[in-house]
């Protein structure tokens, strides 16, 4: 019984839904009726308004056209000669003819007429200084005298300002077919020019214009079975108004139509573009709809009952494991972003700090230690960040080795210790795993209530922004933006000229030395920044700014232009110069003269360009796709090229192959491996590859005797860092250069 009853009740859903369906598609099927109407008439519309976009362009192209021949009469005393030279223009611009009407009203035509035509209206109009465009007449000159024209006129003036004639051109009003498109629809409609009082100037396609010449007639017509058509029409037409709509004929059939003004900027003129569309287009795309939804609904029904219950099985199974995917991260087990911001809702009225965190150049791990090493050291950050918060805040891994943290604190002093205590932790962990040193950064922005994690997430970032790619500092507050930042970015962006001018900017060398005997074998030209109370700006503050402003270009040329003369000063002293690197930014190598500009510059001072390195950066190579031909360039002028920063986070060794460097300097980030088993390594397999394909080496950042030695057991060319020297001043430079000789 039980079953006879779900069968019963199975059976009426089903007579239910397969009604409800019907009644669906019969909504449905007048829907898609009302849409298709709406699509004729919205094709209709973009029909009229592309075509009195091509009339319009027409027009203002041959009022160009006179215009520019008018100013060439204004400057001269021959208009019969300037006519006559006119004619070849003719074909070219598709007039029958141009002509000039003097102050008589005698006109004389390109083709050799001469006739009075005061009488006309183009010219009374020209004679008052305005552009005009007759709506359709008889050709009165020559021997066209069975068709019809338009004449486009403007006036001339002499080199006093005054009306001295006006110039015209006729041009064949069949020639606007050319120039209408109305091939939508099949070619079942029709398209007009129409001017203002209704007359028909131009027409295309089939339909009434075999029985009408003038549209207000039709709409006359028309008004029998539509009455507020004909006063629409000539009310707007009155208004320079546009309108589409559905009227109704004399066979009681819907016609679409649509009407706009065609707005000539060279004349003043009245002119409509006046499209219909008959109701037989609508017939023709319902009619194959009809049959396919007639015999879609069968099917449908029948599938319907099946397609529900798969539906429902799958719909089930499939929330059950998107809820199970949708809160947690695959690879720390905890929240992931989208679960934050869910929890985040019960914080809406807690104070605290949003915090975001993430490890500055992580992909160093992946790329040294793999992927599988890079997910546990993701997965220790996790386990450290939930230790270091408390039962009632909560953490998410964002993306890559990206989290956001919400510490419900009050104290900013507070938070201050607890994000300490964070950063060591995390700085613990390459040395529990082995992998290269984390950098942790972070931005701290506080919330009187945690309202909108988006939102305050992304100032937590922008606040991060503040220490990215920095090495003196881990953290910075939101706060922090809109006072210390701004500021002092303004003042070095306003002192910038001042500096430049009065050589506040001074070039630093750091010695180069060579790995085995310790001597100096070059120097990298470092640039400081001198503030007026003494002390020295540092170049993390302003490069980056000037790269973002653009400064950087010129900075990047008075650094090079000071080595230049510098070199060329000792060398007149008679001391032995040693070659000097020279760093040019990504945006420098933006503009395609910068080698000629350089090379301009070293000959001016007479130095030998192997006394004067370039030094290119890996982003700039990664980030400028023309790179190679302009590294070949300046090679090719006989500069010695420096690849900088090799391995700071961008390395790619095919560019090693694919450009002319002759040296390669090992980033700090690649020497501080020393003394990891598997960093030592990538250093050995680098210097042996970078040596293999006839390059020098140069080690950057080296500080300790254990580095020095490992790279000179690995035959090492320079070294460089503060194991050897710091920057030095010009004198200091200076004195070491001359006790080197």
């Amino acid at each position: 019984m039980k079953q006879k009853k779900n069968g019963f009740f199975i059976t009426i859903m089903l007579l239910l839904i397969s009604l409800a369906f019907i009644v669906t598609v019969s909504v449905v099927f007048n829907n898609i009726k009302t849409n298709l109407e709406s699509e004729i008439i919205s094709s209709l519309s973009e029909e009229a308004e592309e075509n009195a976009a091509l009339i319009k362009k027409e027009i203002d192209a041959k009022f160009g056209v006179l215009q520019s021949f008018a100013n060439e009469l204004s400057s001269t005393g021959d208009e019969i000669a300037e006519i006559r030279d006119m004619q070849s223009f003719v074909e070219v611009y598709n007039f029958r003819r141009m002509g000039f009407v003097d102050l008589n009203g005698i006109a004389k035509t390109t083709d050799g007429f001469e006739k009075d035509l005061s009488f006309r209206e183009f010219y009374q109009v020209g004679l008052k200084g305005e552009s005009f465009i007759t709506e359709s007449l008889q050709d009165t000159v020559g021997d066209y005298t069975e068709d019809m024209i338009n004449i486009l006129s403007v006036p001339v003036y002499d080199d006093k300002g005054e009306i001295k004639g006006v110039l015209f051109a006729t041009y064949l009003t069949e020639k606007f077919h050319e120039v209408i498109f109305s091939d939508s629809f099949q070619g079942e409609g029709y398209t007009y020019i129409v001017a203002g009082d209704g007359d028909v100037i131009s027409s295309y396609g089939d339909g009434m214009q075999k029985e009408y010449d003038n549209i207000f007639i039709y709409t006359g017509d028309a008004a029998q079975y539509d009455d507020a058509i004909q006063e629409k029409v000539e009310n707007d037409m009155r208004e320079k108004l546009s309108r589409v709509g559905i009227g109704v004929n004399e066979d009681n059939d819907k016609y679409f139509y649509c009407y706009k003004p065609l707005e000539i900027e060279s004349a003043d003129m009245n002119w409509y573009i006046f499209s219909i569309e008959p109701k037989s287009v609508l017939d023709e795309r319902m009619h194959p709809i009809m049959r396919d939804i007639q015999f879609l609904t069968v099917i449908l029904i029948c599938i319907l009952v099946m397609a529900n219950i798969i539906f429902l099985y799958y719909n089930v199974r499939r929330r059950q494991e998107l809820f199970r995917l949708a809160y947690k991260d695959s690879i720390t087990g905890g929240d992931n972003f989208s679960n934050f911001k869910e929890k985040a809702k019960k914080y809406e009225n807690i104070e605290g700090y949003v915090i975001a965190l993430d490890i500055s150049e992580f992909k160093l791990v992946n790329n040294v230690c793999g992927n599988a090493r890079g997910d546990e050291v993701l997965k220790a950050i996790w386990d450290v960040i939930m230790a270091n918060c408390n039962d009632n805040e909560q953490a998410a891994r964002v993306n890559a080795d990206r989290f956001v943290i919400f510490w419900i604190e009050r104290s900013k002093k507070t938070v201050t210790y607890r994000i300490e205590k964070l950063i060591n932790e995390i700085e613990g962990i390459s040395e529990q795993l082995s992998v290269p040193r984390l950098y942790p950064v972070i931005g701290i922005r506080a919330v009187e209530k945690l309202d909108d994690a988006d939102k305050r997430y992304g100032e937590a970032l922008r606040a991060k922004a503040l220490v990215k790619n920095r090495r003196d500092r881990h953290y910075a507050f939101y706060d922090e933006i809109d006072y210390d930042t701004i500021v002092e970015n303004k003042k070095l962006e306003n002192g910038f000229e001042k500096a430049l001018a009065d050589k506040k900017f001074e070039v630093w060398y750091q010695p180069k030395f060579n790995s085995h005997t310790g001597k100096i074998v070059g120097s990298e030209a470092l640039i400081r920044w001198r503030a007026d109370d003494g002390s020295l700006i540092s170049p993390g503050r302003f490069i980056p700014l000037f790269e973002k402003n653009g400064n950087i270009i010129r900075l990047d040329e008075y650094v090079f232009r000071e080595v230049c003369r510098q070199q060329k000063e000792w060398q007149e002293e008679g001391i032995q110069i040693l070659p000097v690197s020279v760093n040019i930014s990504r945006f420098s190598l933006y503009y395609s003269n910068v080698v000629e500009k350089y090379e301009r510059i070293i000959n001016y001072y007479d130095v030998d360009h192997k006394y004067v390195q370039i030094e290119i950066t890996e982003s700039a190579i990664i980030e400028n796709t023309v790179i190679v031909e302009l590294i070949q360039k300046f090679h090719d002028a006989g500069f010695d090229i420096l690849l900088d920063d090799f391995g700071s986070g961008y390395s790619s060794l095919a560019s090693l192959n694919q450009m002319p460097f002759d040296t390669i300097k090992l980033d700090k980030s690649l020497v501080d491996y020393v003394g990891n088993e598997n960093g030592e390594k990538l250093l050995k397999f680098i210097v042996q590859l970078v040596q293999s394909l006839g390059m020098k080496i140069t080690a950057e950042g080296v500080e300790y005797k254990e580095q020095l030695d490992f790279l000179e057991n690995l035959n090492c060319d320079d070294i460089q860092g503060f194991y050897f020297s710091k920057p030095l001043m010009l004198a200091d430079f200076s004195a070491k250069l001359t006790e080197n000789n």
